[in-house]
């Protein structure tokens, strides 16, 4: 005699959750049920439902919950927050609430390594250095430059160098960059490309190297990063021959399209004119459609 199956047990959490989603959003109601649910959360879903409702109405007594979640996570990481999902998400919380007497919970974020199938707690790293940015920007900085050029940056996401690309360049820190971009032997594409748009203001003799060396990458993020800086650049009239000689030879077509659109929406006369002659003598049928759509929006 067969026995019958049970049916899957629900999550311990399941009913807190529906309880927190029932209530109006926003109101002081949800934000208690959310303390209470973030407090004897269970389960990932759990607290990630509860970190939702709190960073949207973050408040400083909110502080010392998430101090303590982050301790019991990081006591054995591996074991009770395997990726670092949980510990990610109650640092995004705490952003804005860290205080200075946070930083050394914040380096030691910024500097955990856990392994499951590989590497696995990039994003934490990346979250440690966001907030670590709004507490000590000077010292966010040294970790940022440490972790741009981090062997165990994840290939998939480019974190946490990506997220260190983007504070170095909001602070102005450009000669990591810049180095990353002509140094680095193992880059990884959305890092380079987010090196390369942030170098606006790289002297213009330093530019023709850079462009050389990427103009020819099959990689689509990569040339969208160095198009990018082009485009974005005081001297931008005088890239525009680089970036009409890209358009004669690439094969790329959503590279090619992403710059005609561009160039029109950027209403420089002298690149809509060269498009408007490209038109006329471009071989490539679908470089033909693309052209003629373009232009057909001037």
């Amino acid at each position: 005699m067969k026995r019958s199956r049970r049916g899957a047990q629900p999550s311990p959490d399941a009913a807190r959750i529906a309880a927190l989603r029932a209530l109006p959003a926003g109101s002081a109601a949800q934000l208690q049920s959310a303390v209470a649910l973030l407090g004897g959360a269970r389960t990932l879903d759990a607290t990630r439902v509860a970190l939702v409702v709190l960073t949207a109405a973050p408040y400083a007594g909110l502080r010392p919950l998430l101090l303590e979640k982050y301790a019991a996570c990081d006591l054995d990481g591996v074991k009770h927050d395997p990726g670092g999902l949980i510990r990610s998400a109650l640092l995004a919380t705490l952003r804005p609430l860290a205080l200075p007497d946070d930083t050394p919970l914040l380096e030691r974020a910024a500097t955990t390594y856990e392994f499951l199938f590989g590497e696995a707690t990039g994003d934490l790293r990346a979250a440690a250095l966001l907030t670590l940015n709004e507490v000590d920007d000077r010292l966010a900085a040294y970790h940022c430059v440490r972790l741009l050029v981090d062997q165990y940056t994840s290939i998939m996401s480019g974190e946490p160098a990506l997220t260190a690309a983007r504070i170095l360049a909001a602070q102005g820190q450009l000669l990591p960059l810049y180095a990353y971009v002509t140094q680095v032997a193992r880059t990884v594409a959305d890092v380079t490309a987010e090196c390369l748009r942030s170098l606006t203001a790289l002297p213009a003799s330093l530019l023709p190297p850079l462009v050389a060396r990427y103009r020819d990458s099959e990689d689509e993020i990569v040339l969208l990063g160095l198009f990018d800086l082009l485009l974005a650049r005081d001297d931008r009239d005088e890239q525009r021959d680089a970036i009409l000689n890209f358009l004669g030879t690439t094969t790329l077509h959503s590279i090619y399209r992403y710059l005609v659109s561009a160039l029109i929406a950027g209403r420089d006369d002298a690149a809509i004119s060269a498009l408007a002659d490209l038109a006329e003598t471009e071989r490539d049928p679908e470089k033909r459609v693309i052209l003629r759509e373009a232009l057909a929006l001037r």
